[in-house]
């Protein structure tokens, strides 16, 4: 097809995009509708590390950089019962500052006299002994 920009003409070749029809659609003003995508192979980039004035980064799909920082730090992915033993931890240390947090509720509930707050914080400190 040849077209003319501001005097000056110049051949247009568009590419011939195959086009596969979708399954939403619809209709509008009376005539059927479909969406149509176009049909290709998605070409996956390639991971690249880089560095800016300094600053490494990595460039590609984020999935592949993951995998690719796990690999080069196979001290950072940790066995599974480290994992577990530090999630133990992390539950008792959870436990203990609820318990700490609700001593305190209660010492303060004490001073000021209020016993039905009193009641209820000595239930919810019921339920935590149950539930652990």
């Amino acid at each position: 097809m040849k077209l003319t920009y501001r005097g000056v003409d110049y051949e247009s070749n568009p590419l011939a995009v195959e086009m596969t029809p979708g399954e939403m659609g619809g209709k509008y003003r009376g005539q059927q509708w479909r969406r149509h995508y176009p049909r290709h192979i998605p070409i996956p980039q390639p991971v690249a590390e880089l560095k800016y004035r300094g600053v490494p980064y990595c460039v590609g799909d984020s999935l592949d950089v993951e995998a690719m920082k796990l690999r080069k730090q196979p001290e950072a992915i940790a066995t599974e019962k480290t994992g577990q033993k530090a999630g133990q931890e992390l539950t008792n240390t959870h436990l203990d500052h609820i318990r700490r947090n609700l001593e305190h509720r209660l010492q303060v509930a004490r001073e000021k006299g209020d016993q039905t707050l009193i009641r209820l914080l000595e239930d919810e400190a019921r339920q935590i002994i149950v539930g652990s």
